[in-house]
C-alpha cells in the first residue's frame, strides 16, 4: 500500500498542469523567498548532458551531479570508476571471482555479476559494449588526468541518448586542446603492485591545437579469495599501456573540426573459469586486452541561432584469452576416450561505429529545441560466445524543446525513437516541469521512460569451448566440445522470450543554492518500475533460459549538499536511502540477484582544504550499510566504510616549471569483503604517491 501511494503522489505531482503551476508561482506564495539571500558566493552550475543543450541545472530535465577536475585532483583518486563513489546513489562494486579487474558501477544497483543497465558516454561516444553488455572501466584508453570534469545523469535518459541510459548516464569529458600548453610527466607508486606513469604533451601546430597523452598502468587487484576457510590466490591484476591523442581545428569563426584516437593494450589475469576438477590447467587463462578508436566532430555555426554538430566513430573492443589444457584422465575415461591436450579460448571481438547527427535551434528567448539523427552498426565474433559473427542495425531519431514561461516555469519535453534490428521499435519519452521557486531555486517534476536493449550475445549467443590442436581417438577425429556442464554436445544457446527491459521512473527533485551561506543543494524524491528484467546469469543454461519477466520497483531519497564554508575550504556531503519490492507473482526464482547491487544506504562525506597557496588536504568518508544483502541475508549484507587522505604540495621551479607532490592513504574501517565474499585484502590499508612535473 505505501509503495501504491507513494506512486500516485508521485504521477499526480509530475503530470500537474502548467496552468496550475503558473497560477500558483504568479501570486505571493514563494514571493517572501525572493530577497533572502542577497550575497552571491556560489555560481549557477550548467551542464550539457541532461538534454543535448547547454543548460543551467536550475532548467535540466533531470537530476545532475557535476565532479570536477579539481576535485578530482584533491581528493587523490588513481581509477576513474572510484570517483562515483562522490555520487548520491551510485554504487561501487566488483564482480565475484574476476576481482578489481572487473568493476561495477551502478545507479541504485541491481544486478551485479552482469550489470548492464548504464550507458557511460567519453566526450559524447559510448563506450558501452555492443556483444557482452557492459563497460568494463579498467579498459577504458584514458588517463585520468586528462579528465575535465564529470556530469552524471541521475535516472532515466533513453529521451537523449538512446536505449541503454536505463538507470543513468555517466558523460566523461575531457580536457580541451586549446586549454593549455606545455608538458606533464608524472609518476605513481604504491603497495598492491601500483605503478603508473603520465606524460601529456599540450601544444599549438598551424591551426590545430592538440593533445597528446600516453601512460601506463599496474596494480595487483585482491589479495586472495576465500575457498572455504582457505586462502586461494586472487589472479584479478591488471596491467596496461595506452595512447590518446585530441585535437582542435578551427577553420573559421563558424567552422571547425575536432579529433579523437586512441589505443590500448594490456593483460588482465584471469581466475580459471572451467572446472578444475575435469580441466587440468597448462597455462593461466589471463585476458590480453587491445581496444582502439576514432572519433571525429564536425561543427557548424549556420546562424547564431541554429548550430549543427556532425559526429562518428569507430571503435573496436578486442579479448584474446587462449590457455593450453588436458582433459584430466578420470574424465575423458569416463567418456571412453584417450586424455586429449590442446588449447581452449574463448577469445571475442567487439565493435562499434556510430554516426550521428544533431541540430541546435535557439527560435527565441524562451524557446530551444535540439533534434537529430543517429545511425549504429554493432558487430560481434566469437567462436566461444556467439558460435562466429553476428550484428545488428540501430536506426534513431530524437527531439528535446525546452520552453519558459516568462521566469516561472521551464518545460522539457524529449524522446527519441529507436527502429533495432533485433529488438524491434521504441520510443522512450521525458516530460519535466520546473518550478523556479525564485532565481536560485527550482523544484521539479519529472517523468521519464527508458529501455534497455538485449545484446547480441543474450539475443543469440551460445557458449562452447572447443579444444584445438588435438582430437580425441576413437571420436572420429572430432573435436573435444566442453559446454559447461553439457559434454559433448555442450551448447548452451539463447533460449526463452527475450525482449527490452523498461524502466517507469517518476520523480520530485529541488536544487537550490544559498548564496549567502555558499552552499548548494540537491534533493531528490524518486519511484522507479522495472520490468522485463533479465535476472539470470549469462552462461546460457538450457534448465534456465533467459527470460524478460522479473520485475521490481525502487523508492527512495537521496541528495547531495556542497559547501563553500570559506575561499579555502569545501564540504560535500552526499546520502541516499533506497526501499526495493520485488514481490510480484511473474518474478522466477533469481529476482533475488536484482538487489545484489544495491544497498539500503549509501553515502559520502569530504572536504578539501587549502592550507597555504601551495598546500591542499583533501579528505574524504564513505559508507555503504546493507549491500548485497541476497548474498548475506543472516547478516543483512555487507558493509563498506574507507577514509581517504590527501596531501598535495607544489613547490615553484625557475622557467615556469613546477614540481607537484601528492600522497593518499586509504583505510577500510569496517572488516567486510568488498560486496562478495572472494573479494579481499590482508591489510586495510592502501597508500601510493605521486611525483608530477608540469613545464
Amino acid at each position: 500500500m505505501a509503495y501504491r501511494a507513494v506512486k500516485a503522489s508521485l504521477i499526480t505531482l509530475c503530470l500537474a498542469p502548467s496552468a496550475w503551476a503558473y497560477e500558483a508561482l504568479s501570486g505571493e506564495t514563494f514571493a517572501a523567498m525572493d530577497g533572502m539571500f542577497d550575497q552571491q558566493v556560489m555560481e549557477m552550475p550548467e551542464v550539457l548532458t541532461a538534454a543535448r543543450l547547454r543548460q543551467s541545472q536550475l532548467d535540466t530535465p533531470a537530476s545532475v551531479t557535476v565532479i570536477e577536475a579539481d576535485t578530482i585532483a584533491a581528493l587523490g583518486f588513481k581509477d576513474i570508476e572510484e570517483i562515483f563513489r562522490l555520487v548520491p546513489g551510485m554504487l561501487v562494486g566488483y564482480h565475484s571471482g574476476f576481482g578489481e579487474k572487473a568493476p561495477s558501477v551502478s545507479y541504485h544497483g541491481t544486478n551485479a555479476p552482469e550489470h548492464r543497465r548504464l550507458q557511460v558516454l567519453i566526450d559524447g561516444r559510448s563506450v558501452f559494449k555492443p556483444g557482452l553488455a557492459r563497460v568494463e572501466w579498467v579498459d577504458i584508453p584514458i588517463a585520468i588526468e586528462d579528465i575535465a570534469r564529470i556530469e552524471v545523469i541521475r535516472g532515466p535518459n533513453s529521451a537523449t541518448y538512446g536505449a541503454n541510459s536505463y538507470l543513468g548516464t555517466i558523460n566523461i569529458l575531457t580536457k580541451h586542446p586549446s586549454d593549455s600548453q606545455g608538458g606533464v610527466v608524472k609518476f605513481t607508486s604504491g603497495n598492491r603492485d601500483v605503478s603508473n606513469s603520465y606524460v601529456n604533451i599540450s601544444d599549438r601546430l598551424f591551426n590545430t591545437d592538440f593533445r597528446l597523452t600516453i601512460g601506463s598502468k599496474r596494480k595487483s587487484g585482491f589479495d586472495y579469495d576465500l575457498d572455504g576457510d582457505e586462502k586461494v590466490d586472487n589472479r584479478d591484476g591488471v596491467e596496461a599501456t595506452y595512447t590518446t591523442l585530441r585535437t582542435f581545428t578551427s577553420f573559421s569563426s563558424d567552422l571547425s573540426m575536432e579529433w579523437q584516437a586512441g589505443y590500448k593494450y594490456g593483460v588482465n589475469q584471469q581466475v580459471q573459469t572451467l572446472d578444475d576438477d575435469l580441466i587440468l590447467y597448462l597455462e593461466p587463462e589471463d585476458v590480453k586486452a587491445q581496444d582502439i578508436f576514432l572519433w571525429a566532430r564536425l561543427n557548424k555555426e549556420f546562424s547564431p541561432n541554429q548550430v549543427g554538430q556532425l559526429q562518428l566513430y569507430s571503435e573496436q573492443f578486442k579479448r584474446t584469452t587462449e590457455w593450453g589444457s588436458c582433459i584430466k584422465p578420470g574424465f575423458a575415461a569416463a567418456l571412453g576416450v584417450t586424455q586429449p591436450c590442446g588449447e581452449f579460448n574463448q577469445n571475442l571481438d567487439e565493435r562499434k561505429s556510430e554516426f550521428e547527427y544533431q541540430h541546435t535551434s535557439t527560435w527565441s528567448d524562451d524557446f530551444r529545441t535540439v533534434a537529430g539523427v543517429r545511425y549504429r552498426l554493432d558487430q560481434f565474433d566469437s567462436i566461444t560466445y556467439n558460435d562466429g559473427y553476428s550484428d545488428n542495425e540501430n536506426l534513431s531519431a530524437f527531439i528535446n524543446a525546452e520552453y519558459k514561461f516568462e521566469d516561472l516555469i521551464t518545460t522539457n519535453l524529449g524522446g527519441m525513437y529507436e527502429h533495432d534490428d533485433l529488438n524491434d521499435e521504441n520510443f522512450s519519452p521525458r516530460y519535466a516541469l520546473n518550478l523556479h521557486l525564485n532565481p536560485n531555486h527550482t523544484l521539479r517534476f519529472i517523468y521519464s521512460e527508458a529501455i534497455r536493449s538485449p545484446d547480441l550475445y543474450e539475443k543469440e549467443g551460445r557458449r562452447i569451448y572447443e579444444l584445438t590442436g588435438s582430437s580425441i581417438s576413437g571420436s572420429g577425429g572430432d573435436p573435444f566440445i566442453y559446454g559447461l556442464g553439457n559434454y559433448g554436445e555442450g551448447l548452451r544457446v539463447a533460449t526463452g522470450v527475450i525482449s527490452n527491459e523498461s524502466i517507469y521512473s517518476h520523480e520530485i527533485s529541488y536544487f537550490g543554492i544559498l548564496n549567502n551561506l555558499g552552499m548548494q543543494l540537491d534533493l531528490k524524491l524518486f519511484y522507479d518500475e522495472l520490468s522485463g528484467l533479465i535476472s539470470q546469469s549469462l552462461d546460457h543454461d538450457p534448465s534456465l533460459p533467459l527470460k524478460s519477466e522479473n520485475r521490481i520497483h525502487q523508492s527512495g531519497f537521496e541528495g547531495q549538499i556542497k559547501w563553500d564554508v570559506s575561499y579555502n575550504h569545501q564540504l560535500a556531503m552526499t546520502f541516499s536511502r533506497i526501499n526495493v519490492d520485488d514481490d510480484f507473482p511473474q518474478n522466477n526464482e533469481k529476482v533475488p540477484r536484482e538487489s545484489s547491487l544495491t544497498a539500503d544506504r549509501s553515502g559520502s562525506l569530504s572536504w578539501i582544504g587549502k592550507l597555504s597557496d601551495y598546500t591542499t588536504l583533501g579528505m574524504a568518508y564513505y559508507h555503504v550499510d546493507n549491500w548485497n544483502k541476497p548474498r548475506r541475508p543472516e547478516t543483512n549484507g555487507f558493509e563498506f566504510q574507507r577514509l581517504d587522505t590527501t596531501l598535495s604540495h607544489e613547490i615553484k621551479l625557475p622557467n615556469n616549471y613546477a614540481l607537484l607532490l601528492k600522497g593518499t592513504v586509504q583505510y577500510r574501517i569496517d572488516d567486510d569483503s568488498l560486496l562478495y565474499e572472494s573479494n579481499n585484502y590482508d591489510d586495510k590499508e592502501h597508500y601510493y604517491l605521486s611525483a608530477q612535473l608540469n613545464f
